[in-house]
């Protein structure tokens, strides 16, 4: 009976540990839009549907456009803990330049209640779908696609990289494949736990809570099953890295070396061995130097120390906005 006991004991506890450590799977499948027409009706059912939640002035996606499908489109994916308002500078920026943007907002982001108590609840598989809905829009506005996503958001655009057709260029920018100065495999067991525990909440800075310097319209605090399964989403990124080559022509991981968030030596190793595997798709990657002092959210002109008026001409000359999409290989 004891033995009885303790194998069913044992068994229980290698399923538990089984499901706690499984990397998860994602699924998106594409719609995209045929036209610019259709691309525009995709917009506004899904602002339409936007309009009935309780976001702020600034929590709405946004789209720029210029009344027809232009060479080159752009989709912009905002951090975790922020909403389109993030990326509104740069998207006119990249407008300015002669090409359509969308800025898609994640589930549960933009909220006018900022310590709202759903965030938290964002998943990996709500990132994934934020990109996609981008991804349908974009592709009625452009000849060639171009997705860019930052931090939580540049892992969701990684596996799009790994997963969507149609795709001709995606822009890592500081992505949270991991947590700054923890190595991957505690990490990677954090985020497998936390995914499955009861969430809570922790404040970006402890000592100043609600009142956070930066941006007015971003969170202040950050729900741990949401982080948890970013990590969730970055494994499955990591353990793809050699079976699923990136389906796009080209793609840039950019990094700042001031980056006390995310784990840049991570980020590093995958694009190594992104460029080591000898794909078609060109690697390339780009880090600010560390006397530049930027910031982890280099975009958010309303983040301390951003300095947006250095960041966003290195950014636009990476991504060569401005280039049409006929002078591309």
């Amino acid at each position: 009976m004891k033995r009885l006991f303790l194998a069913t004991a044992l068994a229980i506890a290698g399923l538990l540990g089984w499901m706690v450590w499984k990397i998860p799977a994602f699924d998106s499948k594409p719609h995209p839009a045929g036209s610019f027409d259709e691309a525009l009706a995709m917009f506004d059912k899904l602002r339409s549907t936007e309009s009935s939640l309780p976001l702020s002035p600034s929590g709405a996606s946004r789209l720029l456009h210029h009344g027809q499908k232009t060479d080159r489109s752009f989709v912009l994916l905002h951090g975790l803990t922020n909403c389109p308002e993030q990326f509104a500078s740069f998207a006119t920026q990249i407008h300015a330049a002669g090409h359509n943007v969308v800025v898609p907002r994640a589930r549960l982001a933009g909220y006018r209640d900022r310590l709202n108590g759903e965030q938290g609840l964002q998943s990996a598989q709500d990132l994934i779908d934020q990109a996609a809905a981008g991804l349908d829009i974009a592709a009625g506005l452009g000849e060639r696609v171009t997705l860019v996503g930052l931090s939580g958001s540049a892992v969701a655009a990684a596996w799009m990289a790994q997963n969507r057709q149609g795709l001709d260029e995606v822009a890592i920018l500081a992505p949270f494949f991991g947590v700054y100065e923890m190595s991957p495999p505690l990490t990677d067991f954090a985020g497998a736990l936390f995914s499955k525990l009861p969430n809570f909440y922790v404040w970006w800075d402890p000592d100043t809570k609600e009142s956070l310097a930066g941006p007015p319209h971003a969170y202040p605090r950050f729900g741990t099953r949401c982080m948890a399964d970013c990590v969730q989403l970055s494994r499955n990124v990591r353990s793809n890295l050699a079976s699923k080559p990136p389906l796009c022509r080209r793609v840039l991981f950019i990094t700042t070396a001031c980056d006390i968030a995310a784990n840049n030596s991570l980020t590093h190793s995958i694009t190594q061995k992104l460029a080591a595997q000898g794909y078609p798709a060109e690697i390339l990657a780009y880090e600010f130097p560390a006397e530049l002092n930027i910031p982890h959210d280099m975009i958010d002109p309303a983040q301390p120390g951003a300095n947006t008026p250095l960041v966003y001409p290195k950014l636009l000359d990476l991504l060569r906005v401005g280039t049409p999409a006929a002078q591309f290989p």
